[in-house]
């Protein structure tokens, strides 16, 4: 892992104040809403769809981009931006542009759930980041 990134103090700020903001969303609306289990899922998945996938790549291939004086809110938006680019369009696209057939039932992706969608996403996203950064750490290597 030390060879594709590096945690630093902004990038710990940065993940406590995830971890904080959950628990304070969790918290309330569990209290209103009265579904604990609900929330858990719907804050896990926030930070796993919209968060996590965007972070990796900014680290990956942005981790020396400077927007602002503020690093954490850099990092913030642009891995909220990434991850929109890399989860939710493709989401779309595989989700309602689908083939259908016969356009009679939904047997060829109708089955698939969309929480196992997003997680087949997830993995690929993630997976091609690091596979990318490893092929390139390969080619600068010295043979």
């Amino acid at each position: 892992m030390k060879d594709f990134f590096v945690f630093d103090e902004d990038d710990k700020k940065l993940w406590i104040g995830f971890a904080v903001a959950a628990l304070i969303f969790i918290i309330a609306f569990s209290l209103y809403a009265g579904q604990p289990f609900r929330e858990i899922e719907r804050a896990a998945f926030f930070l796993l769809e919209d968060i996590l996938p965007g972070y990796v790549i900014f680290k990956l291939f942005l981790g020396h981009l400077n927007i602002s004086d503020n690093k954490i809110a850099d990092r913030i938006i642009v891995s909220f931006g990434l991850s929109f680019m890399t989860m939710d369009v493709p989401f779309f696209l595989l989700k309602y542009f689908r083939p259908y057939e016969d356009n009679t039932d939904e047997k060829a992706w109708g089955s698939i759930n969309d929480s196992l969608l997003t997680f087949i996403l997830l993995v690929l996203v993630i997976g091609i980041a690091f596979g990318v950064k490893y092929y390139q750490n390969k080619k600068k290597a010295p043979a």
